[in-house]
């Protein structure tokens, strides 16, 4: 299992007694805050914007992983094909 490299801990205690602190500097600083519990990580704060960001990037990995696995095994169509096919519905469509 690998380590969260998180520069900002605070105790859940500290962080549910001082919210409003945390919650401006987390706003401000854009890292992510390690919320821990007895002295263990306990769960992660984000500003909104990080975590779309976050999201963002894993569906582009798992689009690009897609992608490959596709390309190695065979389901892919050759540009020629796809460009071809793209001309006949346009040009089916204008007839309309």
């Amino acid at each position: 299992m690998h380590t969260i490299q998180v520069r900002n801990v605070a105790p859940l205690t500290d962080f549910g007694n001082n919210i409003e602190r945390y919650m401006e500097e987390l706003s401000v600083s854009k890292q992510p805050l390690l919320l821990t519990r007895t002295g263990r990580g306990s769960a992660v704060l984000l500003d909104a914007e990080s975590y779309q960001q976050m999201l963002d990037q894993i569906a582009f990995m798992q689009s690009v992983t897609e992608g490959l696995e596709d390309y190695r095994n065979n389901r892919t169509v050759p540009a020629k094909e796809v460009f071809a096919s793209l001309e006949k519905i346009i040009a089916e469509a204008e007839k309309r």
